[in-house]
């Protein structure tokens, strides 16, 4: 699947529009928890323990989008944009990924 942030893509044609497709994931309050832990035991800076977790956490909102546009037919998502949220009442972190599933040709294959 070919993902974008872009409105083309470069070297194929876009046959079909199929519809806005989203994935979200979030992070939960115990993790949160665990990481408050961490920052106060080792001071500021930067946490490589933090930015894995958001890293894997916008991995599985990806594959969820990913998932969505095949259920579509799709074969690309175009005009990805990526969300980030806190849920202040319960601490959530939430990690939204939307764009529009597309139908591709290889344009080297025309």
């Amino acid at each position: 699947m070919l993902l974008s942030t872009t409105s083309e893509l470069e070297g194929f044609v876009i046959t079909n529009y199929l519809g806005v497709v989203a994935g979200e994931a979030a992070v939960a309050p115990v993790e949160l928890r665990d990481f408050a832990r961490f920052i106060h035991r080792e001071g500021g800076g930067r946490h490589p323990e933090f930015e894995k977790l958001i890293r894997e956490t916008r991995q599985i909102a990806l594959l969820s989008l990913e998932s969505e546009a095949r259920e579509l037919g799709a074969d690309a998502v175009i005009g990805i944009d990526f969300q980030y949220a806190h849920m202040a009442t319960d601490g959530l972190i939430m990690i939204t990924v939307s764009g529009t599933a597309v139908a591709t040709l290889d344009k080297r294959k025309l």
